[in-house]
């Protein structure tokens, strides 16, 4: 019976889990597609300087490799408000060089882990500067 208990606390919380992923896509969906995508539009730039090890839950912006340039949608959001919701822009894996599909990944990185990108008075001599 001790057995059955917890696989039923299990099931329970993997169900919990999936139901709050379901949430988080449809809030994606909602941010990228309402107002003509205005809640996307960036605030700043940012560049990925570390990836952090242990980084994949199903709020996160995962998949991104040091270099990666993300934009910020909004700033100091998640426990602590330590991350930054971003989005990047991605070619998708069907496409071929023909017909290029891109897909938007949204999700929280930690601000730790970005390096804000100033956009000077020229566009051919950006400067970058520490997000905190």
């Amino acid at each position: 019976r001790n057995d059955q208990q917890r696989s039923e606390m299990i099931r329970r919380f993997e169900e919990e889990v999936k139901q709050d992923e379901e949430v988080s896509r449809k809030e994606e969906r909602e941010l990228i597609n309402n107002n003509g995508g205005a809640a996307m539009k960036p605030k700043f730039q940012c560049v990925v300087r570390v990836v952090p090890q242990q980084f994949d839950g199903h709020k996160c912006l995962t998949n991104l490799k040091v270099g990666d340039v993300v934009n910020v949608l909004q700033e100091g959001v998640g426990p602590d408000n330590k991350y930054n919701l971003c989005s990047i822009e991605r070619l998708a894996d069907s496409s071929t060089a023909a017909e290029e599909k891109h897909n938007i990944s949204v999700g929280w990185f930690p601000c730790s882990c970005l390096e804000k990108i100033e956009q000077t008075a020229s566009k051919n001599n950006t400067s970058t500067a520490k997000s905190g």
